[in-house]
């Protein structure tokens, strides 16, 4: 009996000692080629010339060569954000999905189509709020009087 429990004990101490635990398991999530290309591509001056479209107020236009300048520097700005957002997502994983669930979008996203899915979310994303953005923001500033009503308490 005792030969059992040691040759038990000996046999399972390597799968305790591969475990990850789910923060590391977000690190190695955040740590794929294709997810780090995709929090690249959030501060690019491209993505930046973008997300500032979506904000411009309504009728307001620039030419693509302000638009590409305006992105540069909003990239210049923000590029640093991107360690802290890579530390931000990992704790926010390991937080919200279970080790299984992280897993599993490694093993999806290591794959070829799963990285190829990755990198084309974000700019498709971009894309579709630059196409809404003015129309939410004109609708916001339709309801300002009342948010400003809520606020000031009146």
């Amino acid at each position: 009996m005792r030969a059992l429990c040691l040759a038990l004990t000996l046999a399972l101490a390597p799968l305790g000692a591969q475990a990850q635990s789910t923060a590391e398991l977000a690190q190695e999530y955040a740590d794929l080629p294709a997810v780090q290309e995709m929090m690249s591509a959030m501060f690019s001056p491209e993505a930046s010339a973008q997300q500032l479209a979506a904000t411009l107020p309504p009728g307001m236009t620039l030419t693509d060569e302000q638009m590409s300048e305006i992105g540069v520097i909003i990239s210049e700005e923000l590029i640093d954000f991107q360690p802290r957002l890579e530390t931000l997502m990992v704790e926010a994983m390991a937080e919200t999905f279970t080790e299984e669930e992280i897993q599993a979008m490694i093993d999806f996203y290591s794959t070829e189509i799963g990285a190829s899915i990755l990198i084309q979310t974000q700019p498709m994303f971009t894309n579709i709020m630059t196409q809404l953005g003015p129309e939410m923001q004109q609708r916001m500033m339709g309801r300002q009087a009342d948010i400003m009503a809520i606020i000031t308490g009146q």
